[in-house]
């Protein structure tokens, strides 16, 4: 699989993960879509700072425009570690233990009558995330509570 492809994929999965408090407890993805989404506007922000106020304070200072650089390139790769990790974890299988809570789900939503997406082989990351999703679109808070 291609490099970039797990950066897309990162990205599908960073909007389509419900960042409900209880999933927090119990997965790490609402930890890093939340710095990720953080990295994403902030750190372009704090690369063209690096550069331009060492051009500011040090323009002759060759040794200070490299820490700039390196700091920048450093500010820019941080949202992309996020997109990276979030992208194989989207394509990672569920544990049994979370499968079997997957599976939950789908039942709970086929009694309330809503299609759900087929799954040929085990179900991974994405697949619970779009559940999740639909799960918290179309039933009551009572499920998050019953977590």
């Amino acid at each position: 699989m291609s490099f970039f492809i797990f950066f897309k994929k990162g990205q599908h999965y960073l909007k389509s993960w419900p960042l409900e408090s209880k999933l927090g407890m119990i997965f790490p993805e609402n930890r890093v879509i939340k710095a990720t989404a953080f990295a994403q506007k902030f750190m372009p922000f704090l690369a063209v700072f690096a550069v331009t106020w060492q051009q500011v304070y040090a323009k002759s200072d060759m040794g200070a425009l490299a820490i700039a650089v390196l700091t920048a390139i450093f500010a820019l790769l941080i949202p992309l570690q996020g997109l990276y990790w979030l992208g194989k974890r989207s394509i990672t299988p569920l544990s049994p233990r979370s499968a079997v809570w997957f599976y939950e789900i789908c039942e709970r939503l086929k009694q309330a009558n809503e299609v759900l997406p087929i799954v040929k082989e085990q179900p991974n990351y994405q697949n619970l995330a779009d559940v999740l999703k639909k799960a918290q679109r179309k039933l009551d808070k009572a499920f998050w509570q019953e977590l």
